[in-house]
């Protein structure tokens, strides 16, 4: 048995034993202590933090898993939200419709009109009609007025339960029209410039007439198929025909008849009274 094996085996038998009186009596023997605390302290240190970073990595793994999965939950509740919004705002926009419906009814008592929803619209080159879920079952008859928080257009055709309404500002669309001023009558013809956007004419009106802008423009009724003063819109611009001798202006549609979903249909109303004037021009009495 060689020296060196000894003298290891000697060193184990020691340190055992400085371990063994430094656990039995550890106040008895500060020198021991201090040899055994500057063998053991570092070994327990490393086994410390061995065990202090698999508690940071157990952390972090759960800490991970709890984030992904509030995160899947708020994406969840942010549809859910976003939803709810669309659907509140479709209800909000279709009951300020159906509100101007029934506004009209109760400010025009003498006119019959039937209620009727858009089912379809005209995508073709004019995109200038819309049609309605009334037809003849309603009693509905071709240039009948159609309304809504103005003017919307005319009938167009009708069929057996469904109608198409051709829209105010189509190109082929013709009402007669006045200036509701207190201090003015103007009359002319209203049409639509392009079935792309709300913008309409008022032509044929007298160059005399006083006709200016933020003038409303309501239907005439002079022609008897529609009822008088329905809303038509607002002038925004005058000016002199290309000629000179007439007026005309653009006047911004009441309707919003791109986003119209709910209209009436006017099927009778009573005209107003005519007036008839004698040879001197003054009223007749």
């Amino acid at each position: 048995m060689s020296k060196k094996f000894m003298l290891g085996v000697l060193f184990a038998f020691v340190l055992c034993g400085m371990l063994a009186m430094a656990v039995a009596g550890g106040s008895r023997f500060p020198v021991v202590n201090a040899i055994v605390a500057s063998v053991m302290l570092p070994v327990e240190s490393a086994f410390n933090s061995v065990g202090n970073a698999g508690n940071s990595l157990r952390g972090y793994w759960k800490a991970l898993t709890v984030m992904q999965s509030e995160n899947e939950q708020l994406k969840r509740d942010n549809i859910e939200l976003r939803n709810a919004n669309i659907q509140m705002a479709s209800v909000y926009a279709e009951n300020r419709q159906l509100r101007a419906l029934l506004d009209y009814k109760e400010q025009h008592k003498s006119q019959k009109v039937v209620a009727a929803k858009v089912i379809a619209r005209n995508h073709g080159d004019l995109r200038d009609s819309m049609y309605i879920d009334a037809g003849e079952d309603k009693g509905l008859k071709r240039e009948m007025a159609v309304v809504n928080e103005g003017l919307v257009g005319v009938v167009d055709e009708v069929y057996g339960s469904y109608a198409r309404v051709l829209l105010l500002n189509s190109p082929r669309f013709k009402m007669g029209a006045r200036v509701l001023r207190h201090d003015s009558r103007a009359v002319g013809v209203v049409g639509g410039k392009t079935s792309a956007d709300d913008k309409l004419v008022m032509e044929h009106v007298f160059r005399e007439a006083s006709l200016r802008e933020g003038d409303v423009i309501v239907t005439s009724g002079y022609s008897g198929s529609h009822p008088a003063d329905i809303l038509i819109g607002t002038v925004t611009k005058t000016r002199m025909d290309s000629v000179g001798l007439l007026q005309e202006a653009e006047v911004h549609a009441a309707a919003d008849v791109a986003d119209v979903e709910h209209v009436l249909v006017i099927t009778s109303f009573t005209p107003a009274p005519k007036i008839e004037f004698n040879r001197q021009g003054g009223q007749a009495k």
